[in-house]
C-alpha cells in the first residue's frame, strides 16, 4: 500500500518486498507459531477447472499487454515499411506463444489438476510455471518493442537476452511443468531451447528485425510440432 504513495525506485522496492512476502507466505503455507499443525499441501483440494481458468485469464491479459506495447512502439515512430514488417513478425510471435500454451500445455495441466491425488502440489507447480511465463512474456514484449522502433539497429547484449532469453524462459517453464505432469521431458521444448541458443549467436551480426524473426520462427516451429503431436493423439483415440 505504501508503494502507491511513492514513485520511481522506491515504489519498485516496496512492491518487490510485497511480492516476496506474498510468495514466502504461500511457500510456508501461511504457517504461524502456535496455530496447530502445518497445512499439508499434498492433501489440499483444488478445483482443477477453476485453477486452469485463472491461469488462462492471466496469460491472455499479459498477451494483450504485449499487443498494446507493439502498437505504441509503431505509432511512437515515423511510419516505415520495415517497422510494419517488424510489427507483423512480433504479432506472429505473440500468436505462436498463445498457440504453444493452449495447444498442449493447458490441456495437460487441466488433466493433471483434475486427476492427481496431490492436486495441491500440481497447483503450486502451475503457479510457479505461470510466474515464469509472465516474466518471459514481459522480456519478449520489450525486445519486440525495441525491434519495432529501431528495426535496422544492430543488436546489443541486452536485446539478445530479451529476444532469445524470453522465449527460452517460456519454453523452460513449460518443460519443467510438463516433466512433472507427464514424467518426461518433451523433446520439442529441448529442441526449441537449443535452437534459440544457436540463433542468438548466429543473428548477432545482423539487425534487430532479424533477431525477432529468428526467435519467432522457433516458437512457431514448436507450436506446429505440438499440433502434429496432438493430431496424432486424436487419431489414436478415435481409432
Amino acid at each position: 500500500m505504501a508503494g502507491a504513495f511513492v514513485d520511481g525506485d522506491a515504489r519498485l522496492v516496496l512492491w518487490g518486498v510485497a511480492v516476496a512476502a506474498t510468495y514466502a507466505g504461500v511457500a510456508a503455507l501461511h504457517w504461524l507459531p502456535g496455530r496447530g499443525q502445518r497445512i499439508d499441501l499434498e492433501h489440499s483440494e483444488i478445483a482443477g477447472g477453476h485453477l486452469v481458468e485463472r491461469f488462462r485469464l492471466f496469460f491472455i491479459i499479459v498477451l494483450g499487454e504485449t499487443v498494446i506495447l507493439m502498437g505504441d512502439a509503431l505509432t511512437g515512430e515515423s511510419f516505415e515499411l520495415d517497422r510494419l514488417l517488424a510489427l507483423a513478425i512480433a504479432f506472429t510471435g505473440t500468436v505462436a506463444l498463445w498457440w504453444c500454451y493452449f495447444q498442449r500445455v493447458e490441456r495437460i495441466g487441466a488433466e493433471a489438476a483434475e486427476t492427481a491425488e496431490d492436486a495441491g502440489t500440481i497447483g503450486w507447480q502451475g503457479t510457479w510455471t505461470l510466474t515464469l511465463i509472465v516474466i518471459a512474456l514481459i522480456a519478449i514484449a520489450v525486445g519486440d518493442e525495441l525491434a519495432i522502433a529501431h528495426p535496422d539497429y544492430e543488436p546489443t547484449l541486452g536485446f539478445t537476452i530479451l529476444t532469445f532469453g524470453g522465449p527460452a524462459l517460456f519454453l523452460l517453464a513449460q518443460t519443467l511443468f510438463l516433466r512433472e505432469a507427464l514424467g518426461r521431458i518433451p523433446r520439442s521444448r529441448l529442441l526449441g531451447l537449443a535452437a534459440l541458443a544457436l540463433l542468438a549467436v548466429a543473428t548477432a551480426p545482423f539487425t534487430l528485425i532479424v533477431g525477432i524473426a529468428a526467435a519467432t520462427a522457433v516458437l512457431v516451429a514448436v507450436a506446429i510440432g505440438d499440433t502434429i503431436r496432438e493430431g496424432g493423439r486424436a487419431s489414436t483415440r478415435s481409432a
